[in-house]
Order: structure tokens, then sequence, then C-alpha cells
């Protein structure tokens, strides 16, 4: 997203749509990889919402909450994304445009560097 910031800021469309599609892909490829936790949790581990296996109750409800509302506020960045990616190949966005979706887009990152230490490093046992 950094790149194609930079790109429209000097002026080259081709470059700055092409990496806010890099964007996307990688945007793409972490919720899907995120659906796949989730369903190996919910049908292998036997991690729902409401139950845990592990012991603790809470986990699976507090968990699903989270990681449910990082990855959501990610498919809205992939939509916004996308909207400003057809904007800036037809000429319609300038780079002001391109810079406030970048900014959206590093919040998200920056939420997930609290929510991947909180949900997965602290509950992982030694």
């Amino acid at each position: 997203m950094v790149m194609g910031v930079h790109a429209m800021n000097t002026g080259n469309r081709k470059a700055a749509g092409g990496w806010i599609l890099a964007t996307m892909v990688g945007g793409a490829a972490f919720v899907v990889l995120h659906l796949t936790e989730w369903m190996n949790l919910i049908n292998h581990e036997h991690v729902t919402p409401g139950e845990n296996p592990w012991g603790v109750p809470l986990f699976g409800g507090t968990f699903f909450a989270i990681t449910g509302l990082h990855m959501t506020h990610v498919v809205i960045g992939l939509i916004y994304l996308g909207i400003i990616w057809a904007g800036v190949v037809r000429g319609k966005f300038k780079a002001e445009d391109v810079e406030v979706s970048g900014l959206y887009w590093h919040f998200v990152d920056l939420v997930w560097m609290f929510v991947f230490p909180l949900v997965y490093l602290m509950s992982a046992k030694s």
C-alpha cells in the first residue's frame, strides 16, 4: 500500500493500480487463511463461540469476536481498495484519495499488531 501511495504521489497511475491490487491480494489471502483457521477450530478442535474443549469457556467467544471483527474490517478495506483501484485506473481519483485509503488500510494493520500478540502469543502454552 505504501508503494501504491508513493506511485500515485509521483503521478504513476498504472503502478499505483498494480500496488493497490497487490495489497488486495495480500488482504484476500489473509481472509482466506483466517477462515481456514476458523474452520479448523470449529470442525477439528470443536471450539465454538460457546464451547471450548481446552477448559476456558470464554476463549471461543472472545477469539471469534476479536478476530471476526478484525476480519470484517479487512473485508471492508478490500471493498474500499477495490473502489479506489477502479477510480485510479479510470483517472477519477487523486493522490489524496489513495492516501486516505492507505490510512484506513494501515490502521487495520496496526490493530492486527495488537490482536496477534494478545490472542496468539499470550494464549500459547509454554
